[in-house]
C-alpha cells in the first residue's frame, strides 16, 4: 500500500472512531418521551408534559389528578436507589386504583391517518409476588383496555402468560361488543409469550413497535421483542386507534408489583437493529441525550 493509500485509510478510521452519537444511535432522533427514574418520577425528556400523575381512577383521570410526590407516596411507588438496570429505578407496589400516569399528548406520538411508533422500557419482578389478577406493567389509552390500548400484561392464571396487547377502536375488532370470554384466542388483538423470562433477579427489556395504524386498511403490522430479539408478530388488522391525545395516558403499574426503567417512547417503528442497539446499551439513554446535546 502507498504512502498516499495509507494516509486516507488511517483518515477514515479516524472518522468513523469520530462519529456522532446520533450516527451511532439514530433511534434517538424518534424520541419523544424517557424515563430514566435515577433521580425523580419527572422524565428526564418529553416532547409533551414530564410530569408524573396520579388519580383516584381511570374514569376519574382527567378531572381528579395530581402530581405524584413519591415520597409521601411511598408504598404505591419510589426510586428505589441502586436498584435500576444502570443506576435506580422504580419501584411500583399498585392496586387497581389508584393509577399513575404521564399525560400522553405529544409524548406519545399520534397521527389520525397513518403513524407508527416504540415502546421501550426495563422490568424486573417476582411472578409469584404479582397480586392477583391481572397485572399490567403498562398500558397507554385514552378510554379502556379494550378500546383503543397498547399495553403489556400478565395473565391472572397459573401460570401467567405474559402477552403483548394492541387493541384498536372497540367497534373495528369487536363490532358484536362481547364478553371477553366469548372472544375466540385468534381473534383477540395479543401476541402471547408463555414462557416468559421474567425474574426479580435479573433486569428484561420489553419492546413493541407498531406500524400502518389508522389507515384504514387491514395493514396493521406490530412487532414484539424480548431482550433485543424478536418474540411474536401480528399483522394483518385494521389498527384504527381514534385516541384524543388531549386524554391520552401512559399509564403505569396497573395491580403491578415490580421495578420499572428506562422508558422510551419513539415516533416510528424501529428497526430490529435500533431495538438490539437499546437492548445492547451500557449506559442509560440519558447519557446520548448529554451526548447529542452538546455543541
Amino acid at each position: 500500500m502507498t504512502s498516499r493509500a495509507l494516509t486516507i485509510f488511517y483518515v477514515i478510521i479516524f472518522l468513523s472512531a469520530c462519529a456522532s452519537d446520533e450516527n451511532l444511535y439514530p433511534f434517538m432522533e424518534h424520541l419523544t418521551f424517557y424515563a430514566s427514574f435515577d433521580s425523580e418520577v419527572k422524565a428526564d425528556f418529553s416532547a409533551g408534559d414530564p410530569n408524573l400523575y396520579s388519580a383516584p381512577a381511570l374514569s376519574r383521570a382527567q378531572n381528579e389528578f395530581t402530581r405524584f410526590d413519591p415520597v409521601r407516596s411511598r408504598q404505591l411507588a419510589h426510586i428505589a436507589e441502586g436498584e435500576g438496570r444502570y443506576e435506580n429505578a422504580l419501584k411500583l407496589d399498585l392496586p387497581y386504583d389508584p393509577i399513575l400516569f404521564y399525560r400522553g399528548a405529544e409524548n406519545q406520538y399520534y397521527h389520525p391517518e397513518n403513524f407508527s411508533g416504540t415502546v421501550s422500557f426495563w422490568m424486573r419482578l417476582d411472578e409469584a409476588g404479582l397480586a392477583p389478577g391481572y397485572s399490567d406493567p403498562i398500558q397507554i389509552t385514552s378510554r379502556g383496555w379494550n378500546d383503543g390500548a397498547l399495553f403489556v400484561d400478565f395473565t391472572d392464571e397459573e401460570p401467567r402468560i405474559f402477552r403483548f396487547a394492541m387493541f384498536p377502536d372497540r367497534e373495528i375488532w369487536d363490532p358484536g361488543f362481547r364478553d371477553w370470554d366469548d372472544v375466540p384466542a385468534d381473534e383477540r388483538p395479543m401476541v402471547d409469550i408463555p414462557n416468559h423470562p421474567f425474574t426479580d433477579k435479573e433486569w428484561h427489556h420489553v419492546a413493541f413497535t407498531f406500524q400502518n395504524f389508522n389507515t384504514g386498511n387491514s395493514d396493521g403490522m406490530i412487532t414484539c421483542y424480548i431482550n433485543g430479539e424478536p418474540a411474536g408478530t401480528m399483522t394483518g388488522r385494521d389498527m384504527t386507534f381514534t385516541w384524543d391525545p388531549e386524554n391520552l395516558l401512559i399509564w403505569l403499574g396497573y395491580n403491578f408489583r415490580g421495578y420499572l426503567d428506562e422508558i422510551s417512547l419513539y415516533n416510528t417503528n424501529l428497526t430490529d437493529k435500533e431495538i438490539r442497539a437499546i437492548y445492547q446499551l451500557q449506559q442509560p439513554i440519558k447519557v446520548l441525550l448529554r451526548n447529542q446535546n452538546q455543541p
